[in-house]
């Protein structure tokens, strides 16, 4: 059984990262870190946000979008990345069993291998799938995976559960992520947990969660 994980909000929480960098990127913004995330997971982009509350042009936008894609993923900002608690032992007991990948939409292949190694886990996955902007996942997995209707697609976004859906594969929406439930359920997933830890290892083993 193949399982695909997404990375950010699923196997790591990067919330952190992108409320900083928000923060850095708009100095005006007074919103906290709850308040921030209650926007994002309400589904409110940073189009919607930063027109609506901080009066910004569409130009102003547009400069704001090219320097948070040019920042997302740099070393400053990445290190405040950290793995879900009991992550790594989860996946290595589904690593024996199972063959497991990442499937992220970050821009830089090599800087999420890195990230991956920098966790320990570099032995654990069967490949690490990076969309690096120019394809989507759906294309990704096929391309480079053999799927059947067995396999589970694991992820905290709409894209995803469409994704795996698409597929043909089963799907796990997790709410450690970037969506709430209310914002998840109509993508109708297969199953709604938590977190990844949610993840029963004995009913996966038969190819159920």
């Amino acid at each position: 059984m193949n399982i695909f994980f997404d990375l950010d909000g699923t196997l790591i929480d990067s919330r952190s990262r992108l409320y900083q960098l928000f923060q850095s990127l708009v100095p005006a913004s007074d919103l906290s870190f709850d308040q921030y995330w209650a926007l994002k997971r309400s589904k409110i982009s940073h189009k919607e946000i930063l027109l609506s509350k901080f009066n910004y042009t569409e130009e102003q936008y547009s400069d704001f979008e090219k320097k948070w894609m040019s920042e997302i993923e740099l070393e400053n900002w990445l290190q405040l990345d950290t793995p879900f608690e009991g992550t790594a032992d989860l996946l290595l007991n589904l690593s024996k069993k199972h063959a497991l990948f990442v499937v992220t939409a970050r821009q830089s292949e090599s800087i999420a291998v890195e990230q991956i190694k920098s966790f320990g886990w570099e032995n654990i996955f069967t490949k690490v799938l990076v969309t690096q902007q120019q394809q989507d996942k759906y294309d990704l997995i096929k391309d480079a995976v053999e799927i059947t209707s067995e396999d589970w697609l694991i992820g905290d976004t709409g894209k995803d559960i469409q994704t795996g859906k698409s597929l043909g594969i089963k799907t796990v929406a997790v709410l450690s992520g970037f969506l709430s439930k209310e914002s998840l359920l109509p993508y109708q997933p297969d199953i709604i947990i938590d977190t990844v830890l949610d993840l029963k290892i004995d009913k996966i083993t038969n190819g159920k969660l």
